[in-house]
């Protein structure tokens, strides 16, 4: 009976990384729209930019800006719940990331997880 308990267990593991992984992809998948989300105002900036230059005039671009800025955070955000799904951090010194149990990042050697 042993042996069944374990092979239960295993299957619900397996069960539990595989939604894992699925919400992993689809947090990335969040994150890469919100990526081409930036570079298409990157874009209309440029476009205004350009525009301004040739008529003579500067303008302000802060709407522009304060779009980015929020697409960014929520960009960071989404790192944030892949990380946690990961079971993993960031160095804080080069920004490799690592598991939890990890003492010591094995790209920098600083300290980490403490």
């Amino acid at each position: 009976m042993a042996f069944l308990d374990d092979v239960k267990r295993i299957g619900r593991n397996i069960g539990e990384k595989g939604k894992d992984v699925i919400e992993i992809t689809k947090l990335n998948a969040q994150i890469a729209a919100e990526k081409d989300k930036i570079k298409d105002l990157f874009v209309k900036i440029g476009e205004a930019v350009y525009k301004d230059y040739t008529a003579g005039e500067g303008a302000a671009y802060e709407d522009l800006c304060v779009q980015i800025k929020d697409i960014e955070a929520a960009v960071s955000d989404l790192n944030v719940k892949v990380l946690e799904l990961k079971n993993a951090s960031k160095c804080p010194n080069c920004g490799e990331e690592v598991t939890k149990e990890t003492r010591f990042c094995p790209k920098c050697g600083t300290k980490v997880n403490e």
